[in-house]
């Protein structure tokens, strides 16, 4: 063994003990807490609460940093002794799915389905069930690479409104207001913070997620995903590929990609020592961009082929590689860019308004197929837009909540010094392309137009009260709005609706997301008898608090994947697999009629205890897709649908879910 093998081995023994010693005197969870401190205070008072207030603010700042190098978690530390995704038992699953179809099938429908059921389970299920078995032997996540695959990457339809969502922050309402003229020195500020979460991703500083009541630990896969990810589309199947790299694995992308007018440019933001470049060195870089596109023909937005056909783009692409190799290497700039900036001459003045432009305001100057395209509108606003395949949403709300707490604790200038040194100028990319080409973009935009010219969103923020006042009843917030958001759609049809609400799986491997179907016979129940006025108060109070206790057995047992989605989802894969008759099980309407097959009326998810708001279209032409994030004493939540559709108002929508809000305000409050 050589001399330098040893020394490694030694330095990791050592370090191991370092780590162990730390963890038993409570010095890892104590550097935990300042990591997070530092990350989410908003200000200074609240980041003072965990520092020591008799050392110098320099040597307190050193002694942070060495506290957090020697004893905090590396980001990924946890990743190899993360339990495997587990296969719940078919019984289990069947008997939840059985029950999940009772609000929307009659008596008679329900004993058909039932049957069917049983047929499944004493039948092909089985089989189906001990082929996932052996799957899952060999795999620590046997959900994975089908869930990407199936769900995602063989999708044909154009990412815009159909895979991409939406996240903004409201530094409009502390720092940034709309102001014409402002983008271009907000711009550079919020760069350089999103850079500092690339440094700490670099570092492997980003603190490890955990369980709140156990402390499990969480995957944190999705945050290498973060940056430099990118969708490339195939003729039949797309591809992620992810460039990032942590410092210890070696070197990994520091440019980003800007466009502009059509154009497309490459700045390098990172200085030979791995520091991101000041804002006002950023600000050089792009002012350089926009002097450049001022006064110039457009470019021949080559971007918008991401909002195309999967298929059809990939066929583009492919001729774009094949006619210049100069294509092909600009492509690969623009797949392993830390992040696409892309500045736009909307100008939204508020969350509602950032999401519809982000979204669906323009195919132009997006780069859709990337992880994170950060829109700047010229009313000073910011707004990302997500490509969904590669991690889900709370990722990014990590990221965007960073931001703004970042800006609203350093405030709207730059207090640093900058280094007196040459900035890298932004290199132009040029591609090649022919008339057929040229058409292909044109064709792609009118594609565009003809979905987002359909496309509503709003994002109202209900004040009259938040998670203090429903936590003042020892009750849930998120169960509490799940089952507002029930009443809320019962009073506009009479009828309950499919509802799909998110669970996160990554306490496995590689866990991304399981169902929780949150329209239960116990908040169907409640509903029916709220809309009755011969019910009495206190009735109509039981009934809500076991919706709310149904509720919570529902996630609990979701996030242990105890649910039956995935499961069933993993069987009717196999049995594609298999080419054999699709199991009746579902082609049953109830299926469907219940959600199955990617059929919720209502898409939910909780975005966190955040000011950051998501947004994302439904999954249905009848239906809404509802984000919501609930603070102290509000709630943010944003309501999508399709103008096309009669049956659906955003605007009608969330009226709905404010006077439930209130009703339940008044029930609560009834003795």
């Amino acid at each position: 063994m050589s001399l330098t093998k040893v020394c490694h081995e030694i330095k990791s023994c050592v370090w191991s003990w370092v780590e162990y010693l730390a963890s038993c005197i409570g010095a890892t969870e104590t550097a935990r807490l300042l990591q997070q401190a530092r990350l989410f205070a908003t200000t200074d008072e609240e980041l003072q609460q965990v520092q020591l207030k008799w050392l110098p603010g320099s040597l307190q700042e050193w002694l942070l940093k060495k506290a957090i190098q020697v004893f905090g978690e590396r980001t990924w530390k946890y990743q190899d002794s993360l339990p495997p995704l587990p296969v719940p038992p078919l019984k289990n699953t069947l008997d939840k799915y059985l029950e999940s179809v009772k609000p929307f099938t009659t008596a008679e429908e329900y004993k058909e389905t039932e049957a069917i059921v049983r047929e499944f389970e004493g039948g092909v299920g089985q089989l189906l069930h001990q082929q996932l078995l052996e799957r899952a032997k060999v795999n620590r996540n046997w959900l994975e690479d089908w869930w990407l695959d199936v769900v995602y990457l063989r999708s044909r339809l154009p990412l815009p409104l159909n895979s991409n969502i939406s996240g903004s922050i409201p530094t409009f309402e502390h720092i940034w207001p709309p102001q014409e003229g402002s983008i271009m020195d907000r711009l550079p500020l919020h760069l350089w913070q999103g850079l500092q979460m690339w440094k700490l991703l670099r570092k492997e500083q980003i603190p490890v997620d955990k369980a709140v009541r156990t402390g499990q630990p969480f995957c944190m896969d999705q945050f290498r995903k973060m940056v430099s990810t990118h969708r490339i589309p195939g003729v039949t199947m797309d591809k992620i590929v992810s460039h990032f790299r942590t410092e210890a694995e070696g070197a990994a992308p520091t440019h980003i990609t800007v466009l502009c007018k059509g154009r497309v440019f490459k700045l390098e933001v990172i200085d030979p020592e791995g520091e991101p470049l000041t804002p006002p060195e950023l600000k050089r870089q792009l002012d350089s961009v926009k002097e450049q596109c001022e006064n110039a023909p457009e470019g021949p937005h080559i971007s918008t082929m991401t909002a195309e056909d999967r298929t059809k783009w990939a066929m583009v692409r492919e001729k774009m590689i094949a006619m210049d190799p100069v294509n092909a290497d600009n492509l690969s700039t623009i797949e392993q860019s830390i992040v696409v900036l892309a500045f736009d001459d909307a100008f939204p003045k508020n969350h509602a308004e950032n999401f519809y432009e982000t979204l669906a305001g323009s195919a132009h100057n997006r780069w859709f197929d990337h992880i994170n395209t950060i829109v700047a509108f010229k009313s000073g606003l910011l707004c990302a837009n997500y490509e969904h395949s590669p991690a889900d949403a709370m990722v990014h709300v990590y990221a965007g909540y960073f931001i703004n707490s970042q800006l609203q604790r350093s405030g709207s200038l730059w207090k640093g010094s900058v280094p007196d040194r040459l900035v890298p100028q932004p290199e132009e990319l040029v591609f090649t392309i022919d008339d057929e080409i040229r058409a292909a973009v044109v064709q792609a935009e009118k594609t565009f137009h003809k979905q987002a010219s359909d496309f509503e969103v709003i994002c109202p923020n209900f004040t009259d009260y938040g998670k203090k006042f429903i936590r003042s009843f020892k009750l849930h917030p998120d169960s509490y709005m799940q089952t507002a958001l029930q009443l809320a759609y019962f009073k506009q049809h009479g009828k309950p609706a499919p509802t799909y609400e998110t669970a996160t799986l990554r306490q496995y491997y590689h866990g991304r997301t399981e169902t929780v179907r949150s329209c239960t016979t116990e908040v169907v129940n409640w509903c029916k008898a709220m809309l009755d006025n011969t019910v009495p108060v206190e009735e109509q109070k039981e009934l809500m608090m076991a919706a709310f206790k149904k509720h919570i057995q529902l996630m609990e047992e979701a996030k242990c994947m105890q649910g039956f989605d995935r499961h069933l989802f993993g069987l009717q894969v196999l049995a594609m697999g298999a080419g054999i008759p699709l199991p009746s099980i579902f082609a049953d309407p109830a299926y469907t009629k219940s959600g199955g097959g990617g059929n919720f009326v209502l898409s939910t998810s909780l975005g966190g205890y955040t000011p950051c708001p998501g947004a994302a279209a439904p999954m249905v032409h009848h239906g809404h897709g509802i984000f919501y994030n609930i603070q102290p004493d509000r709630i943010t939540y944003s309501v999508s649908a399709w103008k096309s559709c009669k049956e659906t108002s955003a605007e009608e929508m969330s009226a709905s879910i404010q006077q439930s809000l209130r009703d339940m305000r008044k029930l609560l409050m009834t003795s």
